[in-house]
């Protein structure tokens, strides 16, 4: 198995669907992006880990019929979704490749904004994806990241099964190389790829329990579930206690859960003139 391949949520339907939600629970904060930095009509684009769509159709409108868009995914599952959706939408400027962000063969330098959400955390080399990225943008263009950091992610009234849940999905994170933590570092990595007018923002949800994120701590626990025992991180019969406590303790209707802090940070490639935005 590549590093590429070690996405420890999987491509499930039920995993697509999620990605789908959070796609248009997170319209607003990627609309509010693409209005401080995004691409113009007549725009080259690029949507580095583009999922089943990620944020294709808000890219195509904004370059218009005559720019380009290109979702980028490793994961077949993924693009087969993104073609159907792209065909129903038809969203005739967009071009789907299958490749790994940080080996990709789309052109250097061709790109007027190249854009990733929520994948610089989920994989070990979260690095060489950055600087591909950097790579793609022309000289001028814009590098975008939206990423979290689990520094917000608590639930009130607390409950020590919340706290272990939480704590064994990090580390799992951890030992296959990757950081809950990483958005917070957003704006000195650009800095580090060689990007240049790094500018960073940032914005919390809380959830409530008619929402579907207000489980996805427990959600994503049992997605991980094989991968957690294999670590030995826990057992079967833990996780099964720990997410039984966790499920009934956010039924609850006092209950309150705090989303991870969605980092957004954006910087320039080096020289040329600066992208054209709307």
């Amino acid at each position: 198995m590549t590093m590429a391949d070690k996405y420890l949520m999987g491509a499930a339907t039920s995993e697509l669907d999620r990605m789908l939600f959070q796609g248009e629970m997170f319209r607003p904060e990627a609309q509010r992006l693409l209005d401080r930095c995004g691409p113009g009509p007549g725009g080259r684009a690029v949507d580095v880990g583009c999922g089943p769509l990620g944020i294709l159709d808000m890219l195509s409108d904004r370059v218009g019929p005559g720019g380009e868009v290109v979702g980028l995914d490793v994961q077949p599952a993924m693009l087969d979704l993104a073609r159907r959706l792209v065909t129903e939408r038809k969203l005739d400027n967009v071009r789907l490749v299958e490749a790994d962000a940080a080996a990709t063969t789309e052109e250097a330098g061709r790109f007027d904004f190249v854009h990733t959400r929520l994948v610089l955390m989920n994989v070990p080399h979260s690095d060489a994806v950055l600087n591909a990225m950097v790579a793609l943008g022309r000289p001028g263009g814009t590098v975008a990241v939206q990423d979290v950091d689990w520094l917000t992610r608590v639930c009130d009234p607390p409950h020590p099964a919340w706290t272990k849940v939480v704590d064994l999905i990090a580390e799992l994170w951890r030992i296959n190389g990757m950081d809950v933590h990483l958005g917070r570092r957003l704006p000195r990595l650009l800095r580090g790829a060689g990007l240049t007018d790094v500018q960073v923002d940032a914005g919390i949800r809380v959830f409530q329990r008619d929402h579907p994120y207000h489980t996805l701590v427990v959600d994503r626990a049992e997605l991980c579930r094989d991968a957690l025992v294999e670590r030995r991180l826990t057992s079967h019969d833990e996780l099964d206690q720990l997410t039984g406590a966790l499920r009934e303790h956010l039924a609850h209707p006092d209950t309150v859960v705090v989303h991870p802090v969605l980092f957004q940070a954006w910087g320039r490639v080096p020289g040329g003139p600066a992208a054209a935005h709307d």
